[in-house]
C-alpha cells in the first residue's frame, strides 16, 4: 500500500510529538485526566483521535492567562499540532491585514490595531488590554522563528461589522449572534480545510453545554455557544478548557488553586459534583444566578479548568493614551451613544478626573 506525503509527515509529526513528550517529563504520558501542566495539557488534546479544535475560556485581559497561551504557542510540541489560533477579539474585516502581519510582511501596524478597536462589541474597551496588543506582537516574533510550514495563522472570529455603515442600532441586528458567527468562521477557515485550531475566547463561548435563559415573556430561550454549533455539525472534534481567574467572583472554593497554573480534568471527584450554574458570570439584574444550565455539572460544561494562584490573577487596565485622539474619542462616543444611550466614561481617558 502506498504511503502519501502527507501521511508519511503526520506520522514523523507524531513521532515527533511522543518522543517530545518523553523527553519533557517522565509522566507526559500518563492519561489525560491525570495531566496538571497546561502546555502538556493543550498538546495532548490535539494527539487524541479525532480532535481538531482545542478551545480555551478566558476571563477577559487576565494577564497571566496571556501569559501561558503564549508559553503554549512557543512551545516547539504546539507548533507541530496546530495550524490556527482563532481569536474572539478580532473583526474578520481585518483577516488579510492580519495574514500579512503575522505573516511578518509589510503591514501598517494602525490598521492591524483596527481589528480589535472596531470588534462587534465596541464601544466595550475590553480589548483595549494590553495583552491583546500584545498577542499580535508576539504572534508575528513566534512565526518569524518557525519554518513557514508549521507557522501560526491568527483567525479572526468576529463578525465582520463595517462601523462606518452602522447609523443606528438596528445595523448591528446581523453580527450580534456572535457564537454562531465564531463557530461557521472556524469552520470556513480551518475544519473544512483540514487544520486544526486553538480556539481562544471569553468563557462562555468554550462551553459546551448550552444555556437557556427566560426572556421578558417568560419564555425559554436557547443561547447555542460556540462550541455547542462547532459539535453540531462536527461531533466528538473538540476539547473544551476554562480558565478559572476569578473564583472568588463565582464564590467556588475547589476552583482556587496554588503555585503555577495547572490544568485539572472536570470529572475529578471534587469538580465534577459542582453545578454548572455556581461557575457561570452572569448575573441576573438583582444581582443572582440564573438558572441557565439546570442540573448540569462542571463536567457537563467543559473537559478541563485551569486554576490559579491569587498572585497570578493580574487585570491591567487600557493605556489612556489609545483615547487620546480626538477623532477616535468621538467615534466611540458616537458608538456609546448608539448602542447604549449614553457617552463614553470620560474617566479611562483622564483618570485623574
Amino acid at each position: 500500500m502506498t504511503t502519501s506525503i502527507r501521511d508519511r509527515i503526520a506520522m514523523l509529526e507524531s513521532l515527533l510529538l511522543i518522543a517530545t513528550l518523553h523527553a519533557a517529563a517522565p509522566d507526559a504520558c500518563v492519561p489525560e485526566t491525570s495531566r496538571t501542566d497546561p502546555i502538556d495539557a493543550v498538546v495532548g488534546a490535539f494527539a487524541e483521535a479525532g480532535v481538531r479544535v482545542v478551545a480555551l475560556g478566558e476571563n477577559h485581559g487576565h494577564l497571566e492567562f496571556h501569559d501561558l497561551l503564549l508559553e503554549i504557542l512557543s512551545d516547539p510540541r504546539a507548533a507541530v499540532r496546530i495550524d490556527d489560533v482563532a481569536v474572539e477579539w478580532g473583526n474578520a474585516r481585518y483577516q488579510d491585514v492580519v495574514d500579512r502581519w503575522v505573516a511578518g510582511l509589510e503591514a501598517p501596524w494602525d490598521s492591524v490595531q483596527m481589528a480589535w478597536r472596531n470588534s462587534v462589541v465596541s464601544p466595550n474597551t475590553v480589548w483595549d488590554a494590553p495583552v491583546y496588543a500584545r498577542f499580535f506582537q508576539r504572534i508575528r516574533d513566534l512565526n518569524a522563528g518557525l519554518p513557514p510550514e508549521h507557522r501560526y495563522r491568527v483567525v479572526l472570529a468576529d463578525g465582520g461589522v463595517e462601523w462606518s455603515a452602522v447609523r443606528e442600532r438596528d445595523d448591528l441586528s446581523p453580527y450580534l449572534d456572535r457564537a454562531r458567527t465564531m463557530a461557521e468562521t472556524i469552520r470556513q477557515a480551518s475544519l473544512l480545510r483540514g487544520r486544526t485550531t486553538l480556539f481562544v475566547a471569553g468563557g462562555l463561548h468554550v462551553a459546551k453545554r448550552n444555556r437557556v435563559q427566560v426572556d421578558a415573556r417568560g419564555l425559554p430561550r436557547a443561547e447555542i455557544t460556540a462550541i455547542g454549533w462547532i459539535e453540531l455539525h462536527h461531533p466528538g472534534v473538540s476539547r473544551s478548557i476554562q480558565s478559572m481567574a476569578r473564583p472568588e467572583a463565582l464564590g467556588v472554593p475547589e476552583l482556587e488553586g496554588s503555585g503555577p497554573p495547572s490544568v485539572r480534568s472536570a470529572d475529578r471527584p471534587e469538580l465534577a459534583s459542582i453545578p454548572a450554574n455556581r461557575t457561570t458570570t452572569l448575573r441576573n439584574r438583582d444581582g443572582g444566578r440564573p438558572d441557565v444550565y439546570g442540573t448540569a455539572t462542571l463536567a457537563d460544561v467543559v473537559d478541563a479548568v485551569i486554576v490559579w494562584d491569587s498572585t497570578r490573577r493580574t487585570f491591567p487596565e487600557p493605556d489612556p493614551s489609545i483615547y487620546a485622539d480626538d477623532r477616535w474619542w468621538a467615534e466611540l462616543n458616537r458608538r456609546s451613544q448608539l448602542v447604549r444611550g449614553r457617552p463614553m466614561d470620560p474617566s479611562i481617558r483622564d483618570p485623574a478626573r
